[in-house]
Order: structure tokens, then sequence, then C-alpha cells
């Protein structure tokens, strides 16, 4: 499953949740359900209140955020190098939430890396 099928999958399961972007660390979209610009600056915005909140412990790295507006939630899942954001209503549940977020993340397809001995021959 793509990550446009399982942002699709999500917004379908989840009454709560109304906007979801999937993003490599650095910020970069991979997939949304907002509009290219918007998606782009949600996604930068997210990774950087990760970068943040890393800043704040020693290790391990910073898995979830959650943040709570009058508006609405805001909910950060990381999954290696990626990470998802979500915004839902307010007064949505955390953990189902959060349990979508990791269960997207873990549906996307793993990047094959390239073995040394692929990446020097």
């Amino acid at each position: 499953m793509d990550a446009a099928q399982s942002i699709e999958r999500l917004l379908e399961v989840s009454d709560d949740v109304h906007a979801v972007v999937v993003f490599e660390r650095g910020g970069a979209p991979i997939a949304s359900n907002l509009g290219d610009d918007e998606a782009a600056e949600a996604a930068a915005l997210a990774d950087a209140m990760l970068a943040y909140a890393d800043t704040m412990r020693e290790r391990p790295a910073v898995q979830q955020l959650r943040a709570v507006t009058r508006g609405g939630d805001v909910y950060l899942r990381r999954d290696g190098d990626r990470a998802a954001l979500a915004v839902a209503a307010p007064e949505s549940m955390p953990g189902l939430v959060q349990h979508d977020l990791r269960a997207l993340l873990g549906n996307l397809p793993r990047r094959r890396t390239r073995s040394r001995a692929s990446a020097t021959a």
C-alpha cells in the first residue's frame, strides 16, 4: 500500500482526523490530502517540531508528539526516516489517532538500502 492509499484508508476509518501529511525526515512531503503548498508547509513545521523535541532529551529520538489547541489536536508519529502528521477534531482520542498513524506508517513499503558491495561495484 502506498502513502496516498494509506492516508485514504485512515480518513475512511477515522471520523476525527481531517488532514494527514506523510513526510521524510527533513520535511519533504511524500503524500497528503492537503494541497501541495499546505502539505509542504505542514511537513516542514512537523519536522521542526520533532527535531526540537529531540533536543530536549538525550536518547532515544522522540517517536510521537501531540499538541492540543482550541481548534483541534495535532499528532505526530515518527518511524525511522518517515513521519506522519494528523490534524484531528478537538477532544479526539489520542491513543486511537496515534495507533492509526503507527498503522499508516507501518503499511508503507520499506525502502531498500543498497548494500556496501553493490554501492562499490
